[in-house]
């Protein structure tokens, strides 16, 4: 093992800046300890991690080799071609080393890119006989003429089943890219605070210029919804831009207040589905985005997060408009979406929803989850959940005539459905925005 750099492209991401590298290999460790088979992580041009100190973990066998001249990058060259195929099938993938012993390589990918490789072996999944020991000698002939050595160190490697390779290149598999999902979720949410931080302080800056020009007493609009449909008009980039200023300007009126910080971006959000109700578009997708949004918002103390919370919302936003600009709305949708408004409290169906439209319920279910992204019951949940919020927030309506006048007869099973949509029950909701 060794800890040298790889010659990575500048989109490829180092798994030593998503991760605990310790961690990994504390995991790994714990794996080796409890199966007896010796694992290690190579980036995706077959190089260790780990610190070369690592060798020291390898088994006996794979010592020797890489004490030869040429072993090490022979294995490092395997390495990286069984991580290619490992991440081309998306699965762990059993291969021979160079010097004829079992492995198999695992990948770890992030948002679809392969960026690192769980390499775990050598075994047998055989006693070794004749014909082995002849083609072991020939493997490795162009490294060494001294097999003495070699041949000894094949009696310590383990003898393992095929069920037991695949058992353990799956949990190596899991174990792994959950952790650098974890990681590179921790590394984008850190460097989306720092971004925050750069774009507060440049506001900052920019607040004290305009207040030196301008009369104290002079007050200054900062959400204004005509120009927000300017600019949601322009390109995506330019979009994003204004409304990350926006977001940077908000923040910097709430003056580090939470409950502040807080209500200025709900208002901004607000702002922004009325916006999209006058370019024309259905508010349903995008009042899920709210949703979804402020659920998180109200449950986190930070201020930097909120922000940042702000501005995934803010993408979804976009990335929505974007799509809907490319493929524009069905008229039979609109259809059904009517329908479902006028009878949400009946026990619709797929074929009654379908009919409003004149549609088979196959075809107009597919072509509903193409332009709204959910299903057409789940539809009509979420138009249920959204009506029962107006209706909670009226602390004299009771759970249950809440649940029936949306459509449900039974409070216990609208609590399940609440809670699946929002994360919250109703009487947490109900709590969380009392007047």
């Amino acid at each position: 093992m060794d800890n040298q750099p790889a010659n990575l492209q500048p989109n490829q991401k180092r798994i030593s800046d998503l991760v605990d590298i310790k961690t990994l290999q504390e995991i790994l460790d714990a794996f080796t300890t409890t199966t007896g088979l010796m694992a290690n992580i190579v980036d995706v041009e077959g190089v260790s991690i780990f610190p070369r100190k690592g060798i020291k973990k390898c088994c006996k066998f794979c010592r020797i080799i890489y004490s030869l001249e040429g072993g090490k990058n022979r294995c490092q060259a395997a390495y990286k071609r069984a991580g290619k195929q490992a991440a081309l099938f998306g699965e762990p993938y059993i291969f021979r080393c160079p010097s004829g012993l079992i492995e198999w390589a695992a990948p770890i990918v992030l948002n679809g890119e392969h960026v690192g490789t769980i390499i775990c072996g050598q075994v047998l999944m055989w006693e070794p006989e004749e014909f082995f020991w002849i083609e072991l000698r020939k493997m490795n002939q162009a490294i060494t003429d001294d097999f003495e050595e070699l041949f000894a160190a094949v009696g310590e490697l383990a003898i393992v089943t095929g069920n037991q390779v695949q058992a353990s290149a799956y949990l190596l598999y899991v174990v792994a890219n959950y952790i650098m999902k974890a990681g590179w979720e921790n590394f984008e949410q850190s460097r989306e605070f720092a971004r925050q931080r750069t774009l507060y302080h440049a506001e900052i800056e920019n607040r004290k210029s305009l207040e030196e020009q301008l009369d104290k007493t002079e007050i200054l609009s900062l959400i204004d919804e005509d120009e927000i449909i300017v600019q949601l008009q322009q390109n995506r980039k330019k979009a994003k831009l204004y409304l990350e200023g926006l977001i940077s300007g908000l923040r910097y009126e709430a003056h580090q207040n939470l409950p502040q910080m807080r209500a200025k971006m709900i208002e901004l959000l607000v702002m922004l589905s009325r916006v999209v109700n006058r370019l024309g578009q259905a508010v349903a997708p995008f009042l899920q985005i709210n949703d979804q949004a402020w659920s998180q918002i109200y449950q986190t103390d930070s201020i930097e997060n909120i922000g940042v919370l702000t501005s995934k919302a803010v993408d979804a936003y976009l990335e929505h408009l974007e799509a809907l600009a490319i493929k524009p709305e069905n008229p039979n949708i609109k259809l059904m979406i009517d329908f479902v408004e006028s009878n949400y409290q009946k026990n619709l169906t797929v074929e009654e929803i379908s009919d409003s439209a004149c549609l088979s319920p196959g075809y107009a279910g597919r072509i509903f989850k193409d332009q709204q992204g959910m299903s057409i019951m789940d539809y009509v949940l979420k138009v249920r959940i959204e009506k029962s919020k107006k209706l909670l927030l009226n602390p004299h309506y009771q759970i249950q005539t809440i649940a029936e006048s949306v459509g449900y007869g039974d409070a216990g099973y609208f609590t399940k459905v609440f809670r699946k949509f929002e994360g919250i029950t109703p009487t947490q909701f109900r709590k969380v925005h009392k007047r």
